[in-house]
């Protein structure tokens, strides 16, 4: 039985996945398009929010939540049951806990949302995006794989692997006029650990 192309659940429950860039926000909805392409069930309806800062975890979360989201899902018939937090772990990596993870967990709880996660990005969403090499280079018209990009970071190997064919990459939006020729399944394949608990409060189901 293949599952239905687009398919949302016809439920009163809303996942919200918060993110900390544009890159990130493109990334999310092609992966949530990928899920609902291939799950043998709807998925819960979701929404994608773009924080714009890992630090706004603590400090607009929250508020972002009481003030917009909640009254918003409210007005539609619909309950915020799931909170996901994706973040970059580099920050997390050098020793910097600029988030007290536990203190969110709780905070959002006290809302009255019963389910909550974390999508640890390693290092940075540019790390996942580079996990499927011959989507990249097939959209860069490049003939060749590369077999080793300079850089120190995720982002510094994909800015030189764009640089080979003659084009800037820069953070944000435009990431949108390539996910399109990435393998999602074989990103998702790559980091399961990191999506488990996305797919787990979606109700993704595989074949």
């Amino acid at each position: 039985m293949a599952g239905k192309k687009n398919a949302v659940k016809v439920s009163a429950s809303l996942v919200v996945v918060f993110v900390e860039g544009d890159t990130d926000v493109v990334f999310f909805n092609e992966l949530l398009q990928f899920y609902r392409s291939v799950s043998l069930e709807p998925i819960n309806q979701v929404v994608v929010v773009n924080l714009m800062s890992v630090t706004r975890y603590a400090s607009k979360m929250l508020l972002k939540l009481q003030n917009d989201i909640m009254p918003m899902a409210k007005a539609k018939g619909l309950k915020v049951e799931a909170v996901c937090c994706s973040f970059d772990t580099d920050v997390f990596e050098q020793g910097l806990q600029i988030v007290n993870w536990a203190q969110v967990e709780k905070n959002v709880k006290r809302l009255g949302i019963c389910r909550f996660c974390r999508i640890g990005v390693v290092s940075m969403i540019e790390d996942w995006l580079l996990d499927d090499m011959d989507g990249l280079c097939s959209y860069l018209k490049l003939k060749q794989i590369p077999s080793a990009l300079k850089g120190r970071t995720g982002y510094d190997k994909l800015v030189h692997l764009f640089a080979k064919a003659g084009i800037k990459y820069s953070k944000g939006f435009t990431a949108g006029s390539f996910i399109g020729s990435l393998d999602l399944g074989q990103i998702r394949r790559k980091r399961i650990e990191a999506l488990k608990g996305l797919e787990d409060v979606l109700g993704v189901k595989f074949p």
